[in-house]
């Protein structure tokens, strides 16, 4: 075991002040962005509490958080955020896949923020379909996008927000947020990642449940990135278009830059119920900052692409290490385990000097592993010159038609690893 146990984060507590929407105009059937930032903006000059969403459905655009604000959607409530586009600008700074740029507006943001909360057990529907449409013009800005990376441009300059650009923005997102917990709430039909919580420290999410269409374009679950100090405990994703619960830490030239790894980190007792189109516990592949000192456990998936996956490839750089993944379940999916430097992703993000910026991926540590019936077992898919080191398994049962595959790995151990061959 690599993994060591640091204090887990404290969830952060507010003052008793408490208010609803509907002190400030809110009403059913109307659009109540303007009541729900006054809302916020009264509570906040007060020095903090809550604002509570009450029981009934309620349609609004973004919603941007303020620090010592806990935003409480009670039982009963369904927030609808509107298919407007255009009602998510002006735009904001934010992260999209690894690299930062203004683009239009998360549906709940924060930036810069302390002590603050989004909890309850209503539901919020995020209006996907009306974004989802955008999946394949995405390229254009895209593209875009990751040259400003390579050149260096100033990030004020990477601006974006068009229907041209057609990038999406995640469904809830934090940035430099400290003390920041996210519990119990139902998120529906995400335009892009669902929760992507960035560059922040003392984070807990807890219970919270996350339901996209298998067919939905990069409608990843929880994203916890180049964040330090994380608890992800007791959540459920139902049936996504990609990864469940992922770990980053930025984009190539763009988190070198930045300098933040992922680190300190616990996931456990979270489940996926139905199938997801890629990973249940992934790492990557924007790893550019490095991901240190992870524990995953007791986690169980129905049917996933991959049970548990770690992805890079040539030109991210980046150091994995000291992971420990434990008692992890997946009913049938396309591979068991899978720690990969052959991650295939855009072409515009192919690096410019092949062989200089190389991944490591050292001390991972993988115990009581159990997959039904998968294609590949364990596959280990190294690189030329790539560094994997001190891959350790213990107590894996795993029924595939391929039963493992390793290469380029210097350090591979394996105890009481029982792979049974299955009819192909």
């Amino acid at each position: 075991m690599f993994f060591k146990p640091f204090p887990l984060p404290i969830p952060p507590t507010f003052p008793e002040k408490e208010v609803k929407i509907t002190d400030f105009g809110a009403k059913e059937g109307a659009l109540c962005t303007e009541a729900i930032a006054k809302a916020i903006d009264a509570v906040h000059t007060l020095g903090g509490g809550r604002v509570v969403i009450p029981e009934g459905n309620w349609h609004t655009g973004p919603i941007h958080m303020k620090s010592n604000i806990e935003l409480h959607i009670a039982r009963g409530a369904t927030v609808f955020f509107t298919e407007d586009r255009s009602a998510y600008l002006p735009v904001v700074l934010t992260n999209y896949e690894g690299i930062r740029c203004y683009n239009f507006s998360p549906m709940i943001y924060g930036n810069g923020l302390t002590d603050v909360a989004i909890t309850g057990e209503g539901r919020l529907e995020g209006s996907g379909p009306a974004f989802w449409e955008w999946s394949k013009a995405t390229l254009r800005g895209r593209d875009r996008l990751y040259a400003m990376m390579r050149d260096k441009t100033p990030v004020e300059e990477r601006v974006f927000g068009t229907e041209e650009d057609a990038l999406r923005s995640p469904f809830l997102q934090f940035l430099n947020c400290k003390n920041l917990l996210i519990e119990n709430i139902y998120l529906h039909n995400s335009p892009f990642w669902s929760l992507h919580i960035v560059w922040s420290e003392n984070v807990t999410v807890h219970g919270i449940t996350i339901e996209n269409q298998t067919n939905s374009p990069n409608t990843d679950g929880v994203n916890i990135d180049a964040c330090n100090r994380v608890l992800v405990e007791g959540c459920r994703m139902i049936t996504l278009g990609d990864d469940m619960y992922c770990l980053k830490s930025g984009r190539n030239e763009d988190a070198w830059e930045v300098g933040k790894a992922c680190e300190n980190v616990v996931i456990r007792n979270c489940r996926g119920i139905g199938k997801s189109n890629s990973g249940g516990i992934v790492i990557g592949s924007e790893m550019s900052g490095g991901v240190r000192n992870i524990l995953a456990e007791n986690c169980e998936f129905e049917d996933n692409l991959n049970c548990i996956r770690i992805k890079s490839k040539d030109g991210r750089g980046g150091v994995v290490e000291n992971i420990d993944f434990k008692n992890i379940r997946m009913g049938r999916g396309l591979r068991g385990i899978n720690y990969t430097f052959r991650y295939s992703c855009e072409a515009t993000d192919a690096p410019r000097e092949p062989g200089k910026h190389l991944p490591i991926l050292r001390n991972i540590y993988a115990e009581g592993i159990t997959c039904g019936e998968v294609e590949q077992g364990i596959a280990i898919d190294g690189i030329p010159n790539g560094r994997m080191e001190n891959l350790c398994f213990k107590d894996i049962t795993i029924h595939a038609k391929k039963c493992l595959t390793a290469d380029t790995v210097n350090g591979l151990s394996m105890e009481n690893v029982r792979l049974f061959e299955i009819s192909k």
